[in-house]
């Protein structure tokens, strides 16, 4: 039988959708639609005067979730432009004034200095905390009242505030434990079955072992956006014309649930209907609200409007020359949400993937919630560093508005509630609602094609 697949949102999520359905329904009809000029999502990559600047995913980080990417990215044939991390020997967060280091690599040396820094209390609380987190079994869904229990008040609101607001924009007394810490969306995951049902060419194993064996993370020759792009190029040279579209600058007005199809509104205001057996909606909740604003699920669009988005803002900033302390040597810093900062964190990019950059220049990307002008920023890492920051070469900035869910205590029990009524309707829910971090959506994406095909 040949279905009909509508695919709502052309980011890594759309798109893994749409390469997975390839891969279980050879003679399925994909349309992709997309609001915006281009794909990709949050995957964005600009290149200029030899910089390659990533301003929405820096890397790729090595994992347990990887198999359903790795078989993508074989299937597409982007494993010849792997381009591995140099990992850092420490970690940084900013406190008091001061950066202080934790351990990426453990010997004895980063552990010094970790007491240095941190003092050996702190080391042996931090230790006897882990048992904690292997046999605990408190029920809240808070996060903050999770890891109180876990670490006490004083190493919560120093390390794991600092994580967590670095990595979600938001306390971790607003998070959930299931999403944020546990990753319960990915409790499916199953390795052995996996490796029955995606199997990897030879030529892709033997060189994935060769280049990625020692890897932390990894981006590609020509940055991280080849990602989607190769996908689309996969999709259109492997289906039939008349069995794959996308259409860019194109919106979902509104699903009639009843007749199963999808308004569509393009740059021209022109209006038409496309015909699905799936619609995949991986775009954000308000637009969901939006697309079923007419129905009779009145329930779920209360839930949808509650779902809460954070903004972040992006900043690469690239220099000719070295302006790194020569001791530093780590992935970056975050900064406690109580040290009163504009930044919430520093990735140093130039320091990870150095082959990506012209010789002796430095490439950092800054986060930051609230819109400073650049000198701030500029003021705040010359403090932060303990040097004179030059002017930089290049600043280029990016506003994710409402671009990041926040996932309050809750969500995934909310989430599971949603997807299950809007299943049998036909209406899947993307992974994009779950996770922004690359293995994970693809896996998800994987996961939900593979139930409809089961």
């Amino acid at each position: 039988m040949s279905y009909k697949f509508l695919v709502v949102g052309a980011g890594l999520s759309g798109l893994s959708n749409a390469f997975f359905i390839k891969q279980l329904y050879p003679k399925a009809k994909i349309t992709i639609i997309e609001s915006s000029n281009r794909i990709g999502g949050i995957i964005k990559t600009r290149k200029e005067n030899q910089f390659i600047f990533e301003e929405g995913p820096r890397s790729i980080k090595l994992g347990k979730y990887n198999r359903p990417l790795f078989y993508m990215i074989d299937k597409i044939g982007l494993y010849p432009e792997f381009v591995t991390s140099i990992q850092q020997p420490y970690n940084y967060f900013y406190w008091n004034g001061a950066l202080k280091s934790v351990p990426s690599q453990m010997n004895l040396k980063t552990i010094s200095r970790f007491i240095k820094d941190n003092g050996k209390d702190e080391l042996f609380n931090l230790i006897k905390a882990y048992p904690k987190i292997l046999f605990n079994k408190i029920e809240s869904d808070n996060l903050g009242e999770y890891l109180d229990e876990i670490l006490g008040k004083e190493l919560t609101k120093k390390y794991a505030e600092t994580v967590f607001y670095g990595l979600f924009g938001e306390s971790v007394y607003r998070l959930s434990k299931n999403m944020c810490f546990q990753k319960v969306y990915m409790s499916s995951y199953d390795e052995v079955q996996l490796k029955k049902d995606l199997i990897y060419d030879a030529e892709f194993e033997q060189m994935r072992k060769k280049i990625l064996n020692k890897a932390n993370s990894y981006r590609f020759s020509y940055g991280l956006d080849s990602l989607p792009k190769r996908i689309l190029r996969y999709l259109q040279d492997n289906t039939k014309e008349k069995d794959f579209e996308i259409h860019l600058n194109t919106r979902g007005k509104e699903i009639d649930i009843e007749q199963k199809q999808l308004i569509i509104e393009n740059e021209n205001k022109e209006i038409k209907k496309i015909e699905y057996d799936y619609i995949f909606l991986n775009v954000p909740s308000s637009e969901i609200v939006s697309m079923i604003e007419n129905s009779n699920l009145n329930h779920i669009k209360d839930d949808l409007k509650k779902i809460k988005n954070n903004s972040m803002i992006t900043r690469n900033i690239c220099w000719d020359q070295k302006i790194l302390p020569s001791d530093f040597r780590g992935l970056g810093y975050l900064i406690n949400p109580n040290q009163n900062q504009n930044i919430l964190g520093m990735l140093a990019d130039s320091l990870q993937f150095p082959m990506q950059y012209p010789k002796d220049s430095t490439n950092l990307t800054v986060m930051t919630q609230k819109d400073v002008n650049d000198d701030q920023i500029l003021k705040e890492l010359s403090s932060h560093l303990g040097i004179n920051v030059q002017d930089p070469k290049m600043i280029i900035k990016n506003d994710w508005i409402q671009s990041f869910i926040e996932f309050q205590p809750g969500y995934f029990e909310k989430m599971q509630k949603i997807e299950k009524e809007l299943e049998n309707k036909k209406i899947i829910i993307g992974g994009n609602h779950y996770t922004m971090v690359i293995p994970e959506l693809v896996y998800l994406s994987y996961s939900k094609m593979k139930q409809l095909y089961v």
